[in-house]
């Protein structure tokens, strides 16, 4: 990738062209090496180290941000609006509009829902469980099938709480949807809906390296340098921000492989097998891997070329289609079968 690698329309055509599990990243990603090895690592084994959903935490948090909207937005004002809304400000306002203000509030206020009735927090933590909770985010299934239909009731969340308070819900409703139900969202449902876990992409097979000039300049420059890690940050520092990038994001993709082969294409780089002009059985084995067999399957389904500016500066006295803003995004040609 290039110091451009972020380019939006690049990244986009790449990631859509790679299956499940596979991934996308820019080169910028690449030289957060910690966050770069959790992909990795995710992609490998099929976990996304994502914690499993805890509903006493979920409720938890649920009750302390509806005490603080009962709190924000009692049932003493019109509607659940802040209190300076409904002031006349004097000075603020022009005199002639008092006469028609709360007529003109009226009506703006009914858009707005009611406030919440004050709220017993020995009750709330007593009668309203994780079941309740359940039931109380499952009534809003039913609120959202009845505007779709137009048959929707007044529906007021902190009230509809307040009521399973004063009269608790049947907990077995609360189970309705944890059974894996496609894309519903249930707190008792500690899994992704069946055929939606990750799947693991098994040990890298390789990683092949594209040697850019400016990836060329840092790696010279390295080995030029000397052995030790100090010698080698000094050559770094006297390089450009690019070439350095290019030079760390290398390492980076180079130390996630294990002991997968890695290939360099365009130069020799020392410890690494090179590929460099491509022969005339390399392109026919490329176009041959792109035939579709009688199954409709094919080794490789798509190819992509791809050039920077930064990487090769010429390219803007031979462009056809120039580009306008400064530092342009790469250029890229993907081919399907």
């Amino acid at each position: 990738t290039s110091h451009h690698s972020g380019n939006d329309d690049l990244s986009l055509s790449m990631k859509e062209t790679f299956p499940e599990p596979g991934l996308a990243v820019p080169e910028e990603f690449a030289l957060c090496k910690g966050a770069f090895r959790d992909v990795v690592q995710g992609i490998v084994t099929g976990d996304e180290g994502l914690p499993e959903s805890d509903p006493d935490a979920m409720l938890q948090e649920f009750k302390k941000n509806f005490v603080d909207y009962c709190e924000a937005y009692p049932d003493s004002r019109p509607a659940a609006v802040d209190e300076e809304v409904i002031e006349w400000k004097e000075g603020v306002y022009m005199p002639k509009d008092q006469e028609f203000f709360d007529i003109n509030m009226e009506a703006y206020l009914s858009q707005f829902p009611p406030g919440a009735p004050p709220v017993d927090q020995a009750k709330l933590d007593a009668v309203f469980t994780p079941q309740q909770y359940q039931v109380f985010r499952d009534k809003f299934w039913a609120q959202t099938t009845a505007l779709l239909t137009e048959t929707a009731k007044d529906f007021s969340p902190p009230h509809e709480v307040q009521n399973q308070i004063r009269e608790p819900e049947d907990p077995a409703k609360a189970m309705a949807f944890a059974s894996g139900f496609p894309f519903s969202f249930s707190i008792f449902n500690k899994k992704f809906p069946e055929e939606m876990d990750m799947k693991a992409g098994g040990a890298p097979i390789g990683a092949v390296i594209v040697a850019t000039p400016e990836l060329m300049v840092a790696v010279n420059a390295v080995a030029a340098a000397g052995k030790t890690v100090r010698e080698m940050m000094e050559a770094l520092a006297f390089v450009t921000k690019e070439q350095k990038d290019a030079f760390l994001t290398v390492r980076s993709v180079i130390q996630n492989v294990g002991n997968a082969p890695v290939v360099v294409i365009g130069a020799k780089i020392a410890g690494f097998e090179s590929v460099m002009e491509p022969e005339d059985k390399d392109i026919s084995e490329a176009l041959s891997a792109m035939d579709i067999d009688e199954a409709g399957n094919t080794r490789v389904n798509f190819f992509v070329q791809s050039y920077r500016a930064s990487d090769f500066p010429f390219y803007g006295d031979y462009a056809i289609h120039r580009a306008n803003e400064v530092c342009s995004g790469p250029r890229n040609i993907i081919v399907l079968k």
